[in-house]
């Protein structure tokens, strides 16, 4: 039996497929922190527009995105005597809570034994419309550093999760050879 509309439905599946495919392509990224003999390492989406700056005193800060997809990371000498993730955390976090267009239900902190994680989603109204914005803060100190690595997605839509989901699992921080 010849079915006509079999091709077409073959047609859409390939391009549906393609598609969800293209929305999860991930490529390995490495940071390496000047001056620092290490690095920080995630899977993200291909990045454009990457910025970068250092200072003398080792703090380095890196941006950059794809499309709807944010990465920063600031890399600080510490502020005080703390030493582990939950302290870098406990500096970074209650200043970065203070942003009113934090929807505040959407706070959820949890700990990894690499990171302190923070995911909330900004809500602001823009040429009046509302914007919504989900973001990931990941908290850490290594190699006498503290780290504050921020990820966001403007619009997110349910395909975004993965993109998350990759970065979660890929994030890492390793010395290097000098």
């Amino acid at each position: 039996m010849n079915n006509p509309m079999k091709p077409a439905k073959l047609a859409l599946l390939a391009a549906a497929v393609l598609f969800v495919a293209s929305g999860a392509l991930a490529d390995p990224v490495s940071i390496p922190i000047p001056k620092e003999g290490w690095a920080i390492s995630f899977d993200a989406p291909p990045l454009l527009k990457k910025k970068d700056s250092h200072r003398d005193d080792g703090a380095y800060a890196f941006l950059a995105n794809s499309g709807r997809f944010n990465v920063s990371f600031y890399v600080e000498p510490p502020s005080g005597n703390g030493r582990t993730n939950r302290e870098v955390y406990d500096f970074y976090w209650p200043q970065a809570s203070r942003n009113p267009m934090i929807a505040q239900p959407t706070v959820k902190v949890s700990d990894t034994s690499k990171y302190v994680k923070v995911t909330y989603d900004l809500v602001t109204k823009f040429q009046g419309q509302t914007v919504h914005q989900h973001n990931a803060n990941y908290y850490f100190a290594f190699h006498d550093r503290w780290v504050d690595v921020h990820i966001s997605v403007i619009e997110p839509e349910a395909s975004d999760a993965a993109i998350f989901d990759t970065f979660d699992r890929t994030l890492d921080y390793e010395l290097t050879a000098k």
